[in-house]
C-alpha cells in the first residue's frame, strides 16, 4: 500500500510541477570580434537566426541617431506625441497623447532602454510615416551589411544572427548620437506636466566591466536575455553577441568572460598605416628622382594571438622601381608572415607621387654631372 501511495506522489510531482524555462539549461548563442574586422575570437552557433527579443528595435534606434548625426533631425525640436506613439506597448517613457518634449529626451528614452513609444513619436516626426521610416530603417542595414525586410519599424518577431548584431553594433559605434546616449545608466525624463519618468539601463557591464561603453539589450520569456555590447582598452575596440542567455546574470557573465579572454590573449596593432611610408627611399631607375616613398592604401590591422610572437615583414618588389610610375598602379606588395609562415595579412604598395621618367636629353645631362663630379 504504501509503494503506491509513494508511486503516485512521484507521478504527481513529474505531472505538475511547473515546466523549466526554455533557456533553463541552455548556453546562450555568442560571437566577439574586434570592431571594423571579419575576424571571429570566439563564437557559438554566430550565423543561426534566432528571435532577439528588444534587440529588433535597434536598426530603428540607430536609424534615428543617424538622422541626428547627418543634421536631418535636432535634438532640441519640440516633438508632440500622437495617440498611436502614446499607446505603443513594451518598455516605455509613459508618454501621453498630444504631450510635446525635446526630442533629445525621446532619444535617450530609445537608446537607453528601447521605449518603443519614444521611437515611435521620433519617427512620425522626423520621417512623417511608418512606410517612409521603414525604408530608412531597410538602407541602414544595408549600409550595415544586413540585408532584411522587416514587417515594421519596430522589428515585431524578426531574427538575427549574434554576426548581423555585431554588424548593427559597429553602425551604433560609429554613430556619436548613439554612444553618447547609450553610456548613460540612469536619466530622470521631465514632462511639461511635472510629471517624471526615470529611466534606467538595463547594461550592468557600463558598471563592472573595465572599457565598457555600450551598447543595446533586450530579454523577454521567450527569447532569453540578449545583448550587443561594445568594450574600449587602449587602441583596441571589440564588439560581443549574446542571445537566448537564461538570465540576466549569465548575459553578463558570458560577455565579460569573452571580453576578457580577448584583451588577454589577442594583440590587435595597425601594423601599417596610408599616412606613413612602409619602405623609405626606394631605388628608382630612369625617373626625375632617385628614390620614392612606398605606402599603402588603407590601414593594415593586424589580428594575432600574444604567444604567437612578431609577425615578419616581407616585401615583394624588383630590386630596382623603373619610371613612369603612377600613384594609381600598385609597384608591389608588403605582407605579414606569422611564425609558422602563414600570411596573416597582404597588402599592395604605390608611390604617393608620379614619377616621370627621364627623356634621353635629360639622361645625357645627368650622365655628365655625374661624370664632372667624378
Amino acid at each position: 500500500m504504501m509503494r503506491r501511495i509513494v508511486s503516485f506522489f512521484i507521478t504527481f510531482v513529474f505531472l505538475f510541477a511547473p515546466a523549466p524555462s526554455a533557456h533553463a539549461e541552455t548556453e546562450p548563442s555568442y560571437c566577439i570580434m574586434p570592431l571594423h574586422s571579419d575576424k571571429v575570437i570566439a563564437q557559438r552557433n554566430a550565423d543561426e537566426w534566432l528571435n532577439i527579443a528588444g534587440l529588433t528595435k535597434l536598426p530603428a534606434v540607430l536609424t534615428i541617431c543617424s538622422a541626428v548625426d547627418r543634421g536631418l533631425l535636432d535634438e532640441n525640436a519640440e516633438v508632440q506625441v500622437s495617440a498611436k506613439a502614446a499607446g505603443v506597448g513594451g518598455p516605455s517613457a509613459y508618454l501621453e497623447k498630444n504631450e510635446t518634449i525635446a526630442a533629445k529626451e525621446l532619444i535617450r528614452a530609445a537608446v537607453m532602454i528601447s521605449a518603443g513609444d519614444a521611437i515611435t513619436a521620433l519617427a512620425e516626426h522626423a520621417f512623417g510615416s511608418e512606410d517612409v521610416f521603414l525604408k530608412n530603417i531597410e538602407l541602414t542595414m544595408r549600409d550595415a551589411g544586413v540585408n532584411k525586410q522587416l514587417p515594421d519599424s519596430l522589428g515585431t518577431y524578426m531574427t538575427f544572427s549574434c554576426r548581423e548584431l555585431i554588424a548593427l553594433g559597429e553602425a551604433a559605434v560609429e554613430s556619436p548620437t548613439f554612444v553618447k546616449y547609450c553610456v548613460e545608466t540612469y536619466a530622470v525624463l521631465e514632462h511639461r506636466s511635472g510629471r517624471r519618468t526615470e529611466l534606467a539601463s538595463a547594461n550592468k557591464l557600463l558598471n563592472s566591466l573595465s572599457g565598457c561603453f555600450g551598447l543595446f539589450t533586450g530579454s523577454s520569456k521567450s527569447d532569453g536575455y540578449c545583448g550587443v555590447f561594445a568594450c574600449k582598452r587602449r587602441d583596441t575596440t571589440y564588439l560581443c553577441a549574446i542571445i537566448g542567455a537564461p538570465n540576466s546574470k549569465i548575459r553578463f557573465e558570458t560577455a565579460s568572460r569573452l571580453f576578457e579572454e580577448a584583451f588577454a590573449n589577442y594583440a590587435y596593432e595597425t601594423v601599417c598605416d596610408p599616412d606613413e611610408p612602409v619602405l623609405e627611399g626606394y631605388p628608382v631607375l630612369g625617373g626625375d628622382v632617385d628614390a620614392v616613398d612606398l605606402y599603402v592604401r588603407d590601414s593594415c590591422v593586424l589580428l594575432r594571438k600574444k604567444d604567437e610572437g612578431e609577425p615578419q615583414k616581407r616585401v615583394d618588389l624588383p630590386e630596382t622601381l623603373t619610371a613612369p610610375l603612377d600613384p594609381e598602379h600598385a609597384v608591389g606588395s608588403v605582407a605579414y608572415v606569422g611564425a609558422d609562415g602563414t600570411v596573416l595579412l597582404e597588402a599592395a604598395l604605390y608611390p604617393k607621387e608620379p614619377v616621370t621618367a627621364n627623356g634621353f636629353t635629360e639622361i645625357l645631362k645627368r650622365l655628365f654631372a655625374l661624370f664632372l663630379g667624378g
